[in-house]
């Protein structure tokens, strides 16, 4: 299947590599079918690209990569809704904000988006009473995963002035 995107120009995608969100994704409902798109240039987040709103394209990162510790709590009720997958064939993704100051990007930890690897079912979840917050600071994890080393002033510690 090729489509036309704004941020990647015509792409294919087969058919295997499509995620459904059925209910959509918030805000933006009326996009149910989504491909998830790597570049090297935007090495470590990824894109996930609409298949139907060829503008959109939001950026997604692994949030294990930059915080090992992170534990979300699922529902079963929402499991059920991608297949009830086994833990193994979960993939777990937070969507990214990346303003032009980079030092300000964030990630949403409170609703992670699930997604069902053998049947490519997917959804948004959001924990309620969660410890996790909706913009997490990522500046400093990103540099220390990209560099190996934390930025000036960094840490991972969310309270720092970083």
């Amino acid at each position: 299947m090729k489509i036309n995107t704004v941020r990647f120009g015509e792409i294919d995608i087969a058919e295997e590599k499509i995620l459904t969100f059925q209910n959509g994704l918030a805000p933006f409902y009326s996009s149910i079918r989504f491909t998830i798109i790597s570049s090297e240039e935007t090495e470590p987040f990824l894109w996930l690209q609409s298949l139907d709103e060829p503008d959109v394209a939001l950026a997604v990162i692994n949030p294990f990569r930059l915080f090992p510790d992170y534990a979300p709590v699922v529902n079963e009720a929402d499991l059920e809704k991608i297949g009830s997958p086994a833990d193994e064939d979960i993939l777990v993704l937070t969507v990214a904000v990346i303003p032009h100051s980079y030092e300000h990007m964030t990630t949403n930890l409170v609703s992670p988006l699930l997604i069902n690897s053998q049947n490519n079912q997917a959804m948004q979840t959001v924990m309620e009473n969660s410890s996790y917050v909706v913009k997490q600071p990522i500046f400093s994890e990103v540099q220390t995963l990209l560099y190996g080393m934390e930025s000036e002033g960094g840490g991972t510690d969310a309270g720092s002035d970083a």
